[in-house]
């Protein structure tokens, strides 16, 4: 595992020992490794976060709480595992300076981690009581255990028999049962409407209302090519397409799940285009993912941009979009030149 750099390491476990998640979300890098060691301990930044909440007040570690539901939000992943060479820490009770638990980090996971100290503790280390700590880390467990179960949920997929798919293919293609049009830049693409009204609370607003959408069963997309609106809509009956793609098409099917609601489309897109990325992709799909606050393809994006000359020299240059520039920490205008003032006479 890669170390962090020195300051973006120092600026991480700053706002973690300062429990301001308000801060490590401002000013976090966004294309950040939340899974590699950092600092002289060499501990993940979940483990630190823990490990701070432990010798945090009461009133303080709701607070931390949030802070390790937000780094579990970003990508810390419960179970990496810690290098050999990371440093344990102790644990102390509050005015009992005496009283302490030792942990160790080295080959741990947050997860192993987290079990392995709530055995000491609950064995009563050193006669103390250290039921506080031990709820906390309960407490800490159940946030891990609802980001995970969020998480899995919102991006679960399943097995789904091959005649199923045929069926919604026909479904789709069944062109004289579609009763709404939506009319493209380039053409006309149709679908049924009770399809459009469950998939999207958008587009059943728009259909159910007295306006002409609602009325005419015709919805105008002039900013978007049809085969664009052909892939979201295959995408929306089968997740599946016959539609040749293209980065162009992909970003346009994109826009359209992002603007009428339909997020597992967003998704599967926004997972689709990180492979995609490239010097040629970047500026499109970074712009994309930063205006429509699509995190990992952010990340995926600020780290191939990190890592490519190409793309560094035309930060440089101011050559991308503001939102772009932005994302990668550069100058978003081209600074003013600094010339001499011409004396004025009287």
């Amino acid at each position: 595992m890669a170390e962090a750099s020195s300051t973006d390491a120092r600026l991480v476990a700053g706002f973690i020992e300062l429990c301001d998640p308000e801060g490590l979300q401002q000013f976090a890098p966004v294309n950040f490794d939340w899974n590699q060691p950092i600092g002289d301990t060499s501990r993940l930044p979940l483990v630190m976060a823990i490990k701070q909440s432990l010798t945090s007040t009461a009133a303080k570690r709701q607070k931390q709480l949030a802070l390790i539901e937000w780094l579990l939000r970003v990508g810390a992943d419960p179970l990496r595992k810690m290098p050999e060479h990371s440093i344990g820490f102790c644990i102390y009770l509050p005015d009992r300076d005496e009283t302490s638990v030792d942990t160790a980090c080295a080959g741990e996971s947050t997860m192993s981690f987290i079990f392995s100290l709530l055995g000491s503790l609950r064995q009563g280390a050193g006669d103390a009581d250290w039921s506080s700590e031990c709820k906390h880390l309960e407490d800490v467990l159940a946030v891990i255990k609802r980001a995970t179960s969020a998480k899995t949920a919102a991006g679960h997929k399943v097995a789904v028999h091959q005649d199923v798919v045929s069926l919604w293919e026909s479904l789709r293609d069944f062109t004289s049962t579609h009763n709404v049009i939506f009319e493209a830049a380039d053409g006309e693409v149709s679908a049924h409407d009770m399809v459009l009204m469950l998939a999207s609370p958008v587009l059943r607003a728009m259909l159910e209302s007295a306006m002409k959408e609602g009325a005419n069963r015709r919805i105008q997309v002039k900013d978007s090519s049809s085969q664009g609106v052909t892939l979201f809509l295959d995408m929306l009956y089968t997740s599946s397409t016959c539609v040749e793609t293209n980065l162009k098409t992909m970003l346009v099917a994109l826009d359209l799940a992002h603007r009428w609601q339909v997020s597992h489309i967003v998704d599967t897109l926004a997972e689709t285009l990180q492979p995609e990325i490239d010097v040629g992709s970047f500026a499109a799909i970074a712009e994309a993912a930063v205006l429509k606050g699509l995190e990992s393809l952010q990340r995926a994006c600020a780290a191939f941009g990190a890592k490519n000359c190409e793309i560094q020299s035309m930060l440089k240059k101011i050559s991308f979009p503001p939102a772009v520039q932005k994302l990668m920490g550069a100058p978003e205008t081209q600074q003013p030149e600094q010339g001499t003032p011409k004396r004025r006479r009287f």
